[in-house]
């Protein structure tokens, strides 16, 4: 249960964010350039398994919030304590609240303000941020369009795609891949190699997935590399991840 008062929080956010000059966009604050994370990392762990990445490792690895959402509620409550655990690893994909297809317009935009927040907040206290792209409906893509364009962003297929809108959130990745234009896709969660070829066949980028942690641990599930080479897209190991460490 939420133990705070969500609209304060914003309220004492959004003023610290305007005080150290992160602009807004249509009342959304807007990540700069310079806290982006623009690594490849040698593993990925959610936050609430972070300790699954060995103590070497965590300097070059990522942290995500793809969570339960009665996991995530806490974390806002301490984002102050959680700092210096950030601080071990070598960066942070944006907070994950999902506002979902079919939530009212208001409570997906409150979703997304609370990940913009999130993800400048932790930037401006040194912590790098790799964007999570995550949106609703078709009316709320603009108010999650709070990242630079052609910089590499992260996206989770658990979730909202799983409650019958797949081919829905398929087509607005689309539209922001246009947009964005990022040299890596990372995907969180497994992802064919036949949707993984349209992608990079369309766009011209490389994706980079991490299984999720229970394919990981029960399937022993591995993180994979899709690129282009000539005409063909090639599936290959990460070659980069760290052996033993978390994906």
């Amino acid at each position: 249960m939420l133990q705070f008062n969500l609209l304060t929080w914003c309220d004492e956010h959004i003023s610290y964010l305007k005080d150290n000059g992160i602009p807004f966009k249509k009342g959304i604050p807007q990540l700069p350039e310079e806290y982006l994370y623009k690594e490849k990392p040698s593993a990925v762990s959610t936050y609430a398994y972070r300790n699954d990445i060995p103590i070497e490792s965590r300097q070059t690895a990522l942290l995500t919030y793809y969570m339960y959402e009665d996991k995530l509620w806490p974390r806002l409550n301490k984002i102050n304590a959680d700092i210096e655990e950030l601080k071990k690893y070598g960066g942070v994909s944006g907070f994950d609240l999902s506002p979902c297809v079919g939530m009212l317009r208001i409570r997906q935009r409150l979703s997304i303000l609370v990940n913009a927040i999130h993800a400048c907040y932790i930037g401006t206290k040194g912590i790098k941020v790799l964007p999570n792209y995550r949106a609703g409906d078709f009316g709320t893509i603009c108010a999650a369009d709070y990242f630079p364009d052609d910089c590499s962003f992260i996206v989770g297929n658990l979730g909202c795609s799983n409650n019958g809108f797949k081919r829905y959130g398929e087509y607005q990745l689309e539209i922001v891949l246009s947009k964005k234009k990022p040299p890596v896709l990372f995907v969180y969660g497994s992802i064919s190699k036949a949707t993984a070829t349209h992608l990079i066949q369309r766009h011209g980028f490389e994706i980079i997935a991490f299984p999720d942690r229970r394919n990981r641990v029960r399937n022993n599930s591995k993180s994979y590399r899709y690129y282009m080479i000539g005409s063909k897209v090639t599936k290959v190991p990460y070659a980069d991840a760290a052996k033993g460490g978390a994906a």
